[in-house]
């Protein structure tokens, strides 16, 4: 139960740990990490519905596994429990490799003590490399979360957030419609 108890402790970090990026952009108060961590779980499992809708439209030779895309959604920020929520610019300033190095760290040290947390960790591993439909799934919902927390703080009278907006690339074109259509509310 102890190694229960201090898994609990670092998830509960979480739930007060605000997301550096939007303060650093004046947005006070703003979402903690559990609370883009539950969007992106929750938005994943609806952009999953609707890609196995027709999954070989996407490109995908089988439907995504809902149950690995939650698993991989729910873990994807947990380092931050220790490591804590480090912004895109201290990521640039560190290199993603220093980053990812310090995450992995991070999970072991969470994850460790807790039955079958190797296989959690896995979730992880492939969130980080895209290795899987699954986890390149959770990325996109990963962005797209994002985005659309900048289009709320944006409603709410907050400028300067076209940084949350440049997001790069899309692994499937569900989230490319989503992402255009959040533009367009935008505009």
């Amino acid at each position: 139960m102890a190694a229960i108890f201090e898994y609990l402790e670092h998830v509960n970090v979480l739930k007060r740990l605000p997301r550096t990026g939007w303060l650093l952009n004046g947005v006070v108060p703003c979402e903690s990490v559990a609370d883009h961590s539950l969007g992106v779980s929750l938005l994943a499992i609806g952009l999953a519905e609707t890609i196995n809708e027709d999954w070989a439209a996407e490109g995908l030779n089988r439907p995504l596994d809902v149950g690995q895309i939650v698993t991989t959604a729910v873990v994807h920020d947990l380092a931050e429990g220790l490591l804590t929520d480090l912004p895109k610019r201290s990521t640039e300033l560190l290199g993603r490799e220093a980053k990812h190095a310090a995450e992995a760290r991070a999970m072991a040290i969470i994850l460790g003590a807790i039955a079958n947390g190797d296989k959690y960790i896995r979730h992880w591993e492939d969130y980080n490399s895209a290795a899987t439909p699954e986890a390149r799934l959770v990325r996109d919902a990963d962005k797209l979360e994002m985005v659309h927390q900048a289009l709320v703080y944006e409603r709410a009278g907050q400028r300067m957030l076209q940084e949350f907006w440049e997001v790069g690339e899309w692994h499937y074109a569900a989230s490319a419609r989503v992402y255009a259509d959040l533009r367009r509310q935008r505009s």
